[in-house]
């Protein structure tokens, strides 16, 4: 499992736009040490992760013996009802959907300082956002690939009515796998919403993180699938390009490039790689402004990617 920063929430206040964070990890003890057992059950091995809530350790659970992950909500955080709702939200949506390409939710509890916890899969390979922060673009087979198994974690995802609504490199890891590419698992399911289920957010109250939201989002539709589909073509841009499709000194121009501007072709942004022009297509008809053209789903996008593949 691995923890991230960079949650954002966005508030549209006027003309302006506030970043509320849950917390900061500078100075603050962890959670956990280790060798301490949790709940009677698991026992410490270290310290793996820091995100804006939680810590997230290594641990073995002395009932299965096998290893796990917990994510321990930290020290006052774990008295903020928003943030517990996040982690109960998480377990919940994560629990309703069981595939290769989506991490495990194996249960949950609060330590005995009452801090709220998840006991979730251990992974032990590392986010698609550090591939990106070292190496910049990636071969177009690889990007491919991570996004076509991202996917079918979607796919799943979706089949229960949940989306994601905080797709981004940081929320997808790249696991060790037997075969020629990693196996890709979505993450964080925190601020993830059911369709047809009571609206979790306030009018106005967008969260996510911005780069990676849709045109619509950030108008005020609350999320969806094709919302979704459209953070992974940022994403795919970005493995492409080496560049998110829209860059801005400050958040009111990037939130008006997303809504009213159309990116250029990552083969124009970067035209030194060699980026197949059916793969290009792809990535263009997920930016689109309209939700009604980009792909139906996310199965119909997937067999775009591999119709695409079969041309390079």
């Amino acid at each position: 499992m691995a923890a991230h920063r960079g949650d954002i929430e966005l508030y549209a206040v006027g003309s302006s736009v506030r970043r509320a964070v849950y917390g900061t990890v500078r100075g603050m003890d962890p959670a956990a040490k280790p060798g301490e057992i949790i709940d009677g059950r698991y026992q410490v091995v270290r310290l793996i992760g820091r995100g804006s809530m939680a810590d997230v350790f290594e641990a073995l659970d002395a009932q299965t013996k096998q290893g796990v992950a917990l994510k321990i909500l930290r020290g006052q955080i774990a008295r903020n009802s928003e943030a517990v709702e996040r982690l109960r939200r998480e377990a919940h949506v994560q629990s309703l959907i069981s595939h290769r390409n989506v991490a495990a939710v194996y249960g949950g509890g609060a330590t005995a300082k009452n801090e709220p916890y998840l006991v979730v899969e251990l992974l032990q390979g590392m986010s698609l956002r550090r591939v990106v922060r070292t190496k910049g673009a990636i071969e177009p087979q690889f990007a491919a690939s991570y996004i076509w198994q991202a996917l079918q974690g979607l796919a799943a995802a979706h089949a229960v009515g949940v989306f994601h609504r905080d797709l981004k490199p940081a929320n997808l890891m790249l696991e060790p796998s037997p075969g020629p590419v990693e196996r890709v698992v979505l993450i964080d399911f925190g601020f993830a919403a059911q369709e047809g289920g009571a609206r979790l957010t306030q009018t106005g109250h967008v969260v996510g993180s911005l780069a990676y939201l849709a045109p619509e989002r950030l108008d005020g539709d609350p999320g969806s699938a094709k919302a979704d589909l459209y953070a992974l073509g940022v994403i795919l841009y970005e493995l492409l390009a080496g560049q998110r499709p829209f860059v801005a000194e400050d958040e009111l121009t990037l939130i008006n490039m997303q809504i009213h501007d159309m990116p250029d072709p990552p083969s124009r942004v970067a035209p030194e790689r060699t980026i197949p022009a059916s793969l290009e297509a792809v990535v263009m008809r997920c930016l689109a402004k309209s939700p009604g053209d980009r792909a139906e789903h996310a199965t119909a996008m997937a067999k775009e990617i591999e119709d695409a593949m079969a041309t390079f």
